[in-house]
């Protein structure tokens, strides 16, 4: 029976990190934008929600997060950070295989 429930705690535990698994290493692409935080979340949004509807902003500390779901992998992340005089822009996404290049070229037309 602790079997079972320590099975099920860390299972639980592990579907909650999911997206986050993807932020603490390092970002597939770190770029700089002369664009304020809320500048750029607002180029990136609508073209992430163009590819995945259901693409979605978040608020934090010092600037913006942009998550597009992925049903299979990890979540496509980019925060947008004020940065001295714009933003620094840091795009997480998963494995090769399962890279949307449509937003990755959206965070660099952003720029």
């Amino acid at each position: 029976m602790r079997t079972l429930i320590a099975g099920v705690v860390v299972a639980l535990l592990a579907g909650c990190s999911l997206p986050a698994s993807v932020v603490p290493g390092e970002p597939n692409v770190s770029k700089y934008s002369e664009k304020a935080p809320k500048e750029y979340a607002a180029c990136v949004l609508p073209a992430w929600q163009k590819e995945i509807p259901a693409s979605a902003q978040t608020g934090i500390s010092n600037g913006y997060r942009v998550t597009a779901p992925s049903i299979i992998t990890a979540d496509e992340i980019v925060d947008i950070v004020k940065s001295r005089d714009g933003s620094r822009v840091s795009l997480y996404q998963g494995p090769p295989w399962a890279k949307s290049g449509a937003l990755r070229e959206a965070v660099r037309d952003c720029l």
